[in-house]
């Protein structure tokens, strides 16, 4: 009892719930992540003198619509295709990292922090970290440039003073 055996069948189980575990966060997750920003639009605390835009677009909907995408990758007509939606999972999370390293980075240079932004952040490390054995190495690393140049050119962030 408590011995690991290298057989394929112990093996082949072990991968079964990595499998099943594996898809249980990458179907919660983005509903977190979707729930917070919605939440975080709502709600009118301590995140209302953080403003951010990416293409000119509010973080809030870049973020909903970037956990819809992930999500709607776990849905049966698309996860059919595992090859292609294991490499666009990878660019999204990848890019998506490369770009909260910023933002956290925004957040600090400022002294301002944002519990729904870092939270959402968390999110995105889960998911990233949760993935990454199945990732293509070399994309990942590419898409993770790509998200940090790109969050360098075109996000916009301001921190308004509340009075």
């Amino acid at each position: 009892m408590g011995r690991i055996f290298n057989d394929g069948i112990s093996v082949g189980i072990q991968w079964m719930r990595w499998d099943k575990l594996l898809k249980i966060v990458n179907l919660i997750s983005p509903i977190i992540g979707v729930g917070l920003m919605i939440f975080y639009e709502v709600c009118d605390t301590s995140c209302s003198s953080l403003r951010g835009t990416f293409w000119g677009v509010d973080l809030k909907y870049v973020g909903i619509l970037f956990m819809a995408a992930l999500l709607a990758l776990n849905l049966p007509p698309v996860s059919r295709h595992v090859t292609p939606v294991s490499h666009l999972r990878t660019m999204m999370l990848s890019g998506a990292l490369g770009g909260e390293i910023l933002l956290v980075r925004f957040q600090m240079v400022h002294d301002t922090y944002c519990p729904f932004c870092l939270a959402f952040g968390l999110c995105i490390l889960i998911l990233f970290a949760a993935n990454f054995l199945r990732m293509n190495k070399s994309l990942a690393l590419g898409a993770f440039l790509a998200g940090l140049g790109a969050f360098a050119i075109f996000f916009k962030g301001s921190v308004l003073p509340l009075y």
